[in-house]
Parts: structure tokens; sequence; C-alpha cells
């Protein structure tokens, strides 16, 4: 028994000796020799000498830079553009001023899908430049706080076959998304997968967003399969989102081209300072969709065009809402969709600021204002097929010098909508071959509406104005086309 226990011990002990002897050696320490030598990123990683050049010159086409020697670091993984590591384990940092660029990381024009290495890059540096040319991407980059990835518009063009999303938060959703600038980049979108209409090509879904700002680019999803957004900012419960900026894009989506939601936040007012502003967004489903509880909206300066459903959507409780100095073109439902009603109830002080919007020939479709509060309606000038339709807890809104012209059997209706005030408006549905009333008030509710001042052109049969189902209004002051007072 005990020989056993002996023979045991020995052939362990025999094992540990050999063992120690296989045991690969730890790199040499290398010294540094103050040169510069010139190399590709093959050579260089590569390179086994015990004395080390204290700078290295890389040569390859695209990636060209001076790398210094960091001879106190172990650790800093190789990533190609900004460290490169060698066989005994020096680490080459490259000396660089200004903006990284995403070849140096290996996103090149050839590559079936840049996502890999644009990935590394996004991680590698702050300022990220996207050369000219033509790209294809096929996996989803993450991005990170305090970063920019920019390109010249209209000549970074990047082709998604299998994603619908290209630039997205990092998974863990723990980690908020500060301080980013997405400027100047195209995509088009031709992938055939479906199930996926709730993505964006840019998607931020479940952190707390903060200086978020996407500006100057393009984007169709035309040859896609599925219906999908173009911007899309999800505020999950419990997150926040605050100081979003939409700028100067150029976006077809099948689906939504901008959109930015609070739904799972009831009464909770998780998402401010909003601006989406001098945009074309056209040919989608919805132009710009902002809903839920929200605050401090700005959406100026756009041109929304043949959007089917809505042009502008503001719904779900928004209150500080700024409309203003929008172009309509073309085909929609309703070109302008709006609430601000702060607890669902027209409580709001105040009310959507909707001014200096128009419409670029006759648009088809109308407006719609729900729980619009007091809003401020001035110096439009609408052409359109569809009526002016105030309804719900909008109330007390005061409209004055606009143009709004209509081909409906009303060009405005007060539904169960009251204590507006007209003035100087010229309000007109001339055009319209049955007319029931150029101005409505329709529903009990429907009291105290003031017309001064006007001038209203009414279609065939019908009336200037009217009271239908117990509504109220006041008219005085006012004209038809030819400067004639209306009683």
């Amino acid at each position: 028994m005990k020989f056993s226990i002996m023979l045991r011990i020995s052939s362990l002990l025999s094992i540990l000796y050999i063992a120690t002897f296989c045991k690969p050696n730890d790199p040499e320490p290398f010294v540094a020799v103050e040169r510069e030598d010139a190399k590709t990123i093959a050579e260089t990683r590569q390179y086994n000498e015990h004395q080390v050049p204290t700078s290295i010159r890389i040569t390859d086409p695209g990636m060209e830079g001076v790398f210094k020697l960091d001879a106190g670091d172990r650790t800093t993984p190789d990533n190609m553009g900004t460290v490169l590591v060698t066989v005994n384990g020096a680490r080459y940092k490259r000396a660089f001023t200004g903006p990284g660029i995403a070849t140096w990381f290996g996103v090149t024009t050839s590559d079936d899908d840049i996502g890999p290495e644009l990935q590394n890059a996004v991680n590698a540096v702050d300022n990220l430049v996207i050369p000219d040319g033509s790209y294809t991407q096929q996996t989803t980059v993450r991005l990170r706080s305090e970063m920019t990835l920019q390109g010249n518009a209209g000549k970074v063009m990047i082709t998604l076959p299998k994603t619908y999303v290209s630039l997205a938060n990092a998974i863990d959703a723990s980690i908020p998304l500060k301080n980013v600038v997405i400027d100047g980049l195209s995509w088009t979108v031709t992938t055939t997968e479906t199930g996926t209409n709730k993505f964006g090509t840019i998607y931020i879904d479940s952190p707390s967003v903060t200086n978020l700002t996407v500006q100057n680019c393009s984007s169709s999803d035309v040859a896609a399969r599925d219906s999908t957004n173009w911007f899309t900012l999800k505020i999950p419960a419990g997150k926040t989102a605050d100081n979003i900026i939409v700028r100067n894009n150029s976006v077809q989506a099948k689906r939504m081209a901008c959109e930015i939601f609070n739904h799972d936040n009831p009464s909770i007012y998780a998402g401010k300072n909003i601006q989406v502003s001098g945009n074309f967004f056209h040919d989608s489903w919805f132009g710009i969709s902002l809903s839920g509880p929200l605050e401090n909206l700005t959406v100026d300066n756009n041109h929304i065009k043949d959007c089917r459903h809505f042009g502008i959507e503001i719904a779900g409780a928004a209150r500080g809402v700024k409309i203003t100095n929008n172009k309509f073109e073309g085909v929609f439902d309703k070109f302008l969709e709006g609430s601000n009603d702060g607890g669902g109830n027209g409580s709001l002080v105040g009310g959507m600021e909707i001014t200096g919007n128009s419409t670029i020939g006759t648009c088809t479709g109308g407006i719609q204002l729900f729980n619009g509060g007091a809003v401020t309606f001035a110096k439009n000038n609408f052409a359109m097929t569809g009526m002016l339709e105030l309804f719900s807890s909008t109330k007390g809104g005061t409209f004055s010098e606009n143009v709004i012209e209509s081909s409906a059997n009303k060009a405005v209706i007060c539904d169960n909508s009251a204590d507006h005030t007209f003035t100087g408006n010229t309000i007109s549905n001339k055009n319209s071959s049955v007319n029931q009333a150029t101005f409505m008030s329709y529903g009990s509710k429907a009291v105290n509406n003031t017309l001064t001042n006007n001038k209203i052109f009414k279609g065939r049969g019908g009336k200037y104005y009217d009271g239908v189902e117990g509504g109220t209004y006041k008219a005085t002051m006012n004209y038809d086309e030819s400067g004639n007072p209306l009683p």
C-alpha cells in the first residue's frame, strides 16, 4: 500500500517536472532603439527582434502613418487602425491629430461587409471619417458615447443587402448614449428580410440618450422588402431622451422617415428638447412622427412630400410644440395631425404653435388637431382637398392671418371644439361642388366660436357658416370674395 502511494507521488512529481520544462516562455523583454523603420502592417505584427524601433512608418496604401512605441503598455489589443502589436508584445500606437480614417481599420469599398471593421474604428476613435466611396454593410455597428461618425454628404454610400439596421445603440441597455453625431452618410437598403418593420437604418432602443445629432444624411429603402423606418428613437420605461436633433436629411422610408416615441412612460415627460428641422422626407407612410409624453418639440422648415398617412404627426400628450415654416406637397391622408394635450384633457396652459407653414400646389388631404389646447394657428397658407378639423380638447385657439383653401364640403369644422377666435383669415371652399358650410360649429360642445374680419368664399349651395347639432358661433364684420359684408 505504501509502495503504491509512493509510486503515485513520484509519477505526479515527474509530470510537474516535465510540465515545467514544456511551459512556453514569456516574450523576451525588448530594448527600444531610437530609430524609425518603414514596414507594412503584416511585417510589424511579425516583428520579433530583441531590439525594437521607437517608431514605425506604415506603408500600406490607405493605412499609412507613423506609429510610436508605447513601451509601458503590454495589454492593449491590436485593432490595426491605431494600435499594432508585434509577436514579442510591443505596442505601437498611431500618432495623429484630427479625425481618424475608417480605411485605417480595413474599411474598404471592396469589402463585402464593412461592419466588423467599422465597429473596430468606432470603438477606437472619437471622431471617425468614412472616405468617399460605395460600401457594403451586412452587420450592425453599435454606437458609443462621445463620438462623431461622418462623411462628405452625398459621397459616402452604404448599401445594406442583409440588415435593415446600419447603426444602433449598445446591446447593454444600461449603457447611456451621450454626445453622438452622425453626419453626412447615405444608405441604400436592399435587404429582402421580413418581419422587422419596427427597426430603422439608425435604430436607438433601450438606453437613455442625451445630445444626439443626425444631420446631412440621406437614405432610401425603396428596394427593400419590408416596411421600416429610417430613424427610430424609442424611449423605454425608466429611460430618458434629451436634446435630440434631426436636421438637413433627405430620406425615403417605406414606413416612417423619422419616429421618436415615448409609449412606455405613461404621464412622464421622458423625452425633451427634440428638434426636427430642414429635412426632406418623402414617399413614406409618415414623414415625422413624435408621440407620447414629449415636451419642447420643434418641427421647423421641413419639406414633406407624398406621405400616404401623415406628413407630420404629433400624438399622445406632447406639450410645448412648435410646428413652423414647413412645406407640404403631394398626397396624404392628413398632412398635419396634431395633439398637444398635456394630460390628455386639454388642461395644458397654452397649446401648439402652428405658424408659417404652407402647401406647394394643392395637397390631397387635410389637417386634424386633437386635444390641441389653446393652439396658435397663424400665417399659414394651405391649399388642400381636405379640411381643417378641430376636435376634442382643442379649445380656446387663436386663428389669424391664414389662407385656408379647401375643395371639401367644409373648409373648417369645430367638432365639439369650443372658444376659438378666427380673425383676418381667408377661408374658402369655393371649389367645392357640394358645400354644406364653409365654416361649421358641430356638436353641443362646439360653442362660443367667433369669426371677425375674415374673407369667406363658399362653394356651391350651403352656407358661409353654420351651427349644427347644438354648435354655436358668432360672426361679425366678415366679407365675401367681392368684399361684400356677410350677415
